[in-house]
């Protein structure tokens, strides 16, 4: 009897403290939208969030890059966070899709991230006169990052802390029991 009650009072506490989880902030809107058709290679990349994004010292931990389909090449843009809202100054030279990947630290800490693609469509200009082309310059390309390492390690850390809530009672009342025999 005793057995039962201490699992049952063991379980009561694991749910009486297990807190509901806060939701990660969320994207409202993106421009360009997704699927947008671009004219201009020189264009404002912006991202709406629901909530301010997370800014400790000046640092945002954001990124924002873009890469050609079929390239795999990500190209990172220098970005400015205000409040709920990344912008960045996006200059493209080469017709064609293009992935915008966007990885942000929302307000609770937890980083969000995610995709969108769009096209570009240059007017092929017509045969100029003059000797000299403007010269474009991009930033260099960075290399694929894998994410979500850090959450593993919490969930790990989570499962033993349950366990150990779970057991602890147990193991105390076997114990207990093998000293009165």
């Amino acid at each position: 009897m005793r057995l039962k009650s201490s699992l049952a009072l063991a379980l009561l506490a694991t749910v009486m403290f297990a807190f509901p989880a806060k939701g990660h902030d969320l994207l409202i809107d993106i421009e360009p939208a997704s699927q947008a058709v671009l004219t201009e290679g020189s264009f404002e990349a912006k991202l709406t969030f629901n909530n301010p994004l997370l800014v400790v010292e000046g640092e945002t931990n954001a990124e924002l890059s873009t890469k050609l389909a079929g390239s795999g090449d990500w190209v990172s843009h220098e970005i400015v966070v205000v409040d709920s809202v990344l912008t960045s100054q996006i200059i493209l030279s080469e017709s064609g899709d293009y992935d915008l990947r966007w990885k942000v630290v929302s307000s609770d800490g937890h980083p969000i991230s995610g995709e969108s693609t769009f096209t570009l469509e240059l007017e092929t200009p017509a045969q100029e006169t003059d000797s000299e082309a403007p010269i474009l310059i991009a930033p260099a390309p960075i290399q694929e990052q894998s994410s979500g390492g850090s959450m593993v390690g919490f969930y790990i850390g989570l499962a033993m802390v349950v366990l150990g809530v779970i057991f602890a009672p147990i193991g105390l009342m076997i114990r207990r029991r093998a000293r009165k025999s």
